[in-house]
This record gives C-alpha cells, structure tokens and sequence, in this order.
C-alpha cells in the first residue's frame, strides 16, 4: 500500500466552497511532523492554518500562493513515514467535491485550527528558548510573519515596526505607461466578490432621522459605569440593542433567503453582524444570540470580537452565521452611507454621525444632535411598507432609549 497522501482541501469554516492560497509555510522536499502548520489559506471569513495530516515529506504542492482553490481540490502531496490512521486515508482518497454542493457532501473536515502567529519552526524555538510569546510581537515580514530579528528585538526591547505593506496585499506592476496593474489578493479579492454577489439583490432603502439629544444624555450617563469595567462605553451598543428589539417585533428582517432553492429561512434567535475596520478591509463579526445580551453585554462583546477582526485572530464561527447585519457609519465620521445586504441576509442598518442640526421642537426651529438612521432591504423578501414600519419601531425605540437598558 502506498504510504503518498493526496490531502485534499476541506470545508474549513461554515459551508465554504473555496480557499485562497496565502502563504506555504513548506516547500517540496521538506520534512513534516503531523500537526505542523504547513499553509495558510484565506476564506470570505477568515485566515486559516492548516496543519500536515500525517509525519512525512512533502512531494508536492497543489497550488502557488494566489491561487483559489475549490473545497475537495488537492492541496499538497506527503509521502509518509509513519502509520496512517483510517480518517486520514479516507479523507486522501475522497473525489473532489463540486463547489455547488452542501459541506455536509464535502470531504472530512481538515483538522484546521484558527490561525497563530505566522513564524517559522526555528523562530517560534527561539522565542521559546527566550520566554517571549509571538502573539505579543507585530511581524515584520511577509504577510505579517514574525522573523528572528522581531523576536530579538522584542526580548532586547526594541520596537518593532508593524509591517508597511498589507498583511494580504494585492500584486501591483507598472507598466512604464503611467498605469499601475494591481492583481486583488486575499482579503481585498474576497470582498470584491462578496459585493458583486451582494448587489444582485434588489436594494430598497429607507431613510429616518431623529433627534438624539435623549440617547447622547443616556450615553453620558452609562459610560462611567463601564468605564470602570475597561470597556470604552460609545452609542453603537444602544444601536444594537434597538435593532435587536425591532427585529423580534419584525421577524421577517432576520432572515436568510437562499435564491436558488427559493427558501427564507426566519430565526428566533438574532445572530448580530456589525460592520468592523480593518487594514486589510471590512470584515462582519458576528455576536451570536444577540437578543439574549444586555446593552452591557453588546458592548463587552463588540470590543472582544473587533479586536479579534482587526488581528485576523477571530475564527470561522465568530465570523458566520448572521442573521442581521449593523454598521456605524457615523465612527468614521461620515454623515450617512447606503449600506449593502450581505448576502444570504435580507436587510442591513446603518447609522451615521450624530451631529447639531436645526430641527423642529414643538414648532419651534431649535438646534438638536440628529442621528440619521437607514435601512435597506431585499425587496424580494419586504416590501417598503414592511421595511417603513421596521425603521418606524428602531426611531422610536432610540426617542425613548430608556426602554433599551431596562
């Protein structure tokens, strides 16, 4: 029996059809222990390492960085040197899964864990040896990798610098002609196909403002409380909170809509996405069970779960699932936006900068903070009745924020 491994790309997160190639961790000819990271892989969700199923050395590579691969697609060829367990010989010999069909089809599951720290073997030994830990260290090669000299340099107290360029950066080329190529990569290349995915829904869109000199009064008020707790206490958890409501009240906006199979799917449980910053490019967190958490609660949860987006440390199940997506236009500083559904989703809030603006009080022209409000939604699933009605109840439960701490 031959001891060649053909290890297959699997579904490393939820229902995922294809991975990028981000980075070999090996070449050809390099020796491998079972376990060891061998490649990082990029999904619309996350980074991902993936280790070597088996002890041995490594044949060949089934893709160069850049390369997208399909779920079941071979991914590198190990000769082993040791016993191969049954699940590993099973999951070597599996066909290659067509991208169109469901995970549960797909070939057993790699044993891919959320990504480390990328570092070579010998780095991470030297930071061992040294008592420093890699995740405390910002990398200064490619694609953020730690090196030896970060490593060094973190134990003799020199700042690192973070690295300049993207941590999955894009290929660029001048053609000598004024004109820069640039080839999308990684993060950049996943988002350009979720939108033009996402904007094959047809959009409606509902703009509200209204005043929000009771809710900036109720933020004053909370946040030295949670001051007190570390957690930097702003506006957008009371903003969850009255979606989160609103959604119970209007089932049909926390949903998911499968085109193809022409199924919506309504949930009881509110599984809340929020739009977060990144130098790599937007990506959506998700707080599952959200109608179960307390304001205090959105707001420990907002801060944990962006800090692990923006460090591409969140893992597939922090980053899947949503069923309604809330994005803060306003933490920009930008007035307002018109947000885009993310697909299988059928609506999106968003809210922009809270700012003075002159409105009627009693009517009387009076100088208020104004906080504008905009929902969008997939008219195959609501009509602007329904979609009217939605923003209606967020309005007013923002008017009379008390409601959302009780």
């Amino acid at each position: 029996m031959s001891n060649l491994i053909d290890y297959k790309l699997a579904d490393v997160g939820e229902g995922i059809a294809e991975a990028e190639v981000i980075e070999w961790l090996v070449t050809v000819g390099d020796t491998v222990k079972e376990d060891q990271p061998v490649v990082v892989v990029e999904t619309d969700k996350s980074q991902i390492e993936i280790p070597a199923p088996v002890t041995g050395v490594v044949k060949s590579l089934g893709a160069k960085v850049g390369d997208v691969l399909a779920v079941g697609s071979s991914l590198m060829q190990i000769e082993a040197t040791g016993v191969v367990s049954k699940d590993i010989a099973a999951h070597a010999s599996a066909p290659a899964v067509n991208v169109k069909q469901t995970s549960t089809s797909a070939a057993t599951p790699a044993r891919a864990t959320n990504i480390r720290p990328l570092a070579s073997p010998s780095t991470r030994k030297l930071a061992a040896s040294l008592g420093i830990a890699l995740d405390s260290i910002s990398g200064s090669g490619p694609n953020g990798r730690i090196t030896a000299d970060d490593v060094t340099n973190a134990k003799s107290g020199v700042s690192t610098s973070s690295p300049t360029q993207d941590t999955t950066p894009s290929i660029a080329q001048v053609d000598g002609n004024g004109v820069t190529l640039i080839q999308l990569r990684g993060l950049r290349r996943q988002i350009a196909t979720s939108m033009s995915e996402a904007l094959r829904i047809p959009h409606i869109t509902e703009f509200k403002e209204i005043d929000a000199t009771a809710l900036m009064a109720l933020r004053s008020e909370l946040a030295p409380q949670f001051e007190k707790e570390g957690i930097k206490f702003s506006v957008t958890p009371l903003l969850m909170r009255a979606c989160v409501i609103a959604l119970q009240n209007h089932p049909t906006f926390n949903a998911r809509f499968d085109s193809e199979m022409g199924e919506i799917r309504q949930y009881d449980d509110i599984n809340l996405g929020f739009a977060t910053a990144t130098e790599d490019g937007l990506i959506v967190p998700v707080m599952r069970k959200a109608n179960d958490f307390t304001v205090a609660m959105l707001a420990k949860q907002t801060e944990q779960l962006a800090e692990l987006a923006k460090t591409r440390k969140a893992t597939s199940d922090q980053l899947g699932g949503g069923t309604f997506t809330v994005t803060n236009f306003g933490s920009f500083g930008t007035w307002l936006g018109t947000p885009i559904i993310r697909p299988p989703e059928v609506a999106i809030a968003g809210f922009g900068r809270i700012a003075e603006k002159v409105i009627p009080v009693d009517g009387v022209p009076a100088v208020r903070m104004v906080l504008p409000i905009v929902v969008a939604a997939d008219h195959r699933i609501n009509d602007g009745a329904h979609l009217g009605a939605f923003v209606s109840d967020i309005a007013k439960l923002l008017l009379n924020p008390e409601s959302l701490v009780k």
